[in-house]
């Protein structure tokens, strides 16, 4: 036997323990998808697998062209008066390489593509807790106006919208609160206690500053919160509460899975090139649910 240095496990034939619980908790998943989402996910995989075949053959393929057209640029090269046939069969070598080489080019992004989608859907289940449920959506009849741009216009708008309310600041209120309770937190290891020797003693601190800061928040926390406010703590207040902005990016994530649905709908019909960061439930047509609580995933 030897020792895998990568994973500091004793290889012996079979796989880790953590690595058959991943794939049980993985195969179980699956088990659940309703049957339209299991049939797609097979054709992904269906895909991906082809994908390789398909490089593999058309790079053998051109591998056949490589040595006659090597060796024909060797000899053309080295002539100081090529012979015509030479000439004439490296031209046409040439031409097939390229052709070949082409088709490999091709060959391979398509599988890149089928990697992607199908590496994607399997992370995302992957990632899901053993209690969500697969719920499948049923899927949406594009509108006359609505084309592929227009939907990735609408998607790219409304991941922006999530991303400008995630990252903005809290009320004042919500942000005076928060550093109450730090220095609330504070306080309880700066609050004196005394050991059976009778010492007084606070809790221990990285530094002396820290141990200085902790006492000076049980002393006096507005005295505190007063000059750290004074100092610029507080941010620019958000016009949105912390419960008002959860509503809000509830509703502008259900509308974005919404209109990833209506862009796979769009790609299934009229073809074109998938997303590499496409919502994968939505490409399964699926909605997630754990316990009592719903998620556009």
């Amino acid at each position: 036997m030897t020792t895998d240095p990568r994973l500091n496990h004793i290889e012996q034939g079979f796989p880790p323990r953590y690595v058959a619980e991943a794939r049980d908790a993985l195969a179980a998943t699956v088990a659940k998808l309703p049957p339209a989402a299991a049939a797609k996910l097979r054709e992904f995989e269906d895909a991906a697998l082809a994908g390789e075949g398909a490089v593999g053959a058309a790079r053998a393929k051109r591998d056949e062209v490589v040595r006659p057209v090597t060796e024909l640029r060797t000899t053309v090269a080295q002539s100081t008066a090529p012979h015509p046939a030479n000439l004439e069969r490296l031209a046409q070598l040439e031409a097939e390489l390229e052709h070949r080489e082409e088709v490999l080019r091709r060959f391979q992004t398509e599988r890149i593509a089928a990697n992607v989608a199908f590496g994607g859907i399997h992370r995302a289940l992957e990632a899901l807790p053993s209690n969500a449920r697969l719920v499948a959506v049923p899927a949406p009849e594009p509108k006359k106006s609505q084309t592929l741009t227009s939907v990735r216009e609408t998607i790219v708008s409304l991941k922006g919208d999530i991303h400008t309310l995630e990252t903005s600041a809290p009320t004042i209120e919500e942000q005076e609160a928060a550093l109450r309770a730090a220095i609330a937190a504070r306080a309880e290891a700066g609050r004196p206690r005394m050991d059976r020797a009778g010492r007084l003693k606070i809790a221990p601190t990285a530094n002396a500053q820290s141990a200085a800061l902790a006492v000076a928040c049980w002393l006096d926390p507005e005295a505190v919160f007063e000059t750290m406010k004074q100092d610029g703590a507080l941010r620019e207040g958000g016009a949105m509460s912390a419960a008002e902005k959860a509503a809000a990016l509830a509703t502008l994530r259900t509308s974005l899975f919404e209109a990833e649905l209506a862009e796979e709908v769009l790609l299934q019909r009229d073809g074109g090139i998938r997303r590499a960061d496409a919502d994968p439930f939505a490409i399964l047509g699926v909605r997630v649910e754990v316990g009592a609580k719903r998620q556009a995933a």
